[in-house]
């Protein structure tokens, strides 16, 4: 079952002198229910384009997406803003937690939004900050603990409502490399233990080598895409020998980890 599904969806941008700039063309794009799936290419090849489009935060020109059998380009406003509450979990490269809350306050944040008891709230929390190791870390402020730290915490928020899916943005971008690992262990976690379905746009390698399947975009169009057998560091291989056929801007790219 597909829990994200897109068919020919292109992002055309126009600049001053109605010069058109191709960002996406005819990406036809599914995530399956329980999927780990990782978007890379080179610098401006659209992956960012396409997380936005699919984020709901951006618009497409033409083409159609749907994330669990609805249409977000066919909702109004205040039903999108719902949907989005909803249906989609979002972690980002710079965390975005509050500084004014505890690290349990910006993780029960959605669901103090959605109104539920004190109770349900505390239920919901326990088993995602069991899975993600961050129980000891509840009452401290975001400025007290580790970037690894505030990405767990992060990733708990995202899913704490239990999206349809998990949309991230170049997670471990702030990270060391111990840090990453950790973090990339436990989307690891949540997607074999707890089932979540995750798309996850990365420059990364190490990262990418967790996925379970990897697409490639190049010049705002599909290129090719790789599955991961049993070994992670054959993944990490074939996704290196795929990043230099893709060619491009990866100047960024880090030395591998173990």
């Amino acid at each position: 079952m597909s829990v994200l599904k897109t068919e020919n969806l292109s992002k055309t941008y126009n600049s001053k002198g109605n010069v058109t700039f191709k960002a996406l063309e005819d990406i036809d794009f599914e995530v399956e229910k329980g999927e780990f799936v990782g978007i890379m290419g080179p610098s401006g090849s659209g992956k960012t384009t396409l997380l936005n489009l699919l984020a709901t935060i951006d618009k497409p020109t033409s083409g159609r997406i749907q994330i669990n059998g609805t249409e977000p380009a066919r909702l109004g406003d205040m039903e999108l803003a719902l949907f989005r509450r909803r249906q989609l979990g979002f972690v980002f490269q710079d965390f975005n937690l509050l500084d004014t809350l505890s690290i349990k306050e910006n993780i029960v944040l959605p669901l103090v939004l959605e109104g539920l008891a004190p109770r349900k709230i505390e239920e919901a929390l326990k088993p995602y900050a069991e899975l993600l190791g961050i129980t000891g870390i509840l009452g401290k402020r975001t400025y007290e603990v580790s970037g690894g730290q505030k990405q767990r915490a992060a990733i708990a928020r995202a899913m704490i409502h239990q999206p349809a899916i998990l949309l991230a943005d170049e997670l471990t971008g702030n990270l060391d490399s111990k840090a990453a690992k950790d973090v990339m262990e436990s989307l690891k976690d949540l997607n074999e233990t707890g089932g979540a379905t995750i798309a996850m746009v990365t420059h990364d390698p190490f990262a990418a080598s967790y996925c379970k399947r990897i697409v490639f975009i190049k010049d705002g169009k599909f290129y090719s895409e790789i599955r991961r057998g049993a070994s992670r560091q054959m993944f990490f291989q074939q996704i290196m020998d795929a990043l230099s056929l893709l060619g491009g801007n990866f100047d960024d790219i880090p030395f591998a980890r173990d």
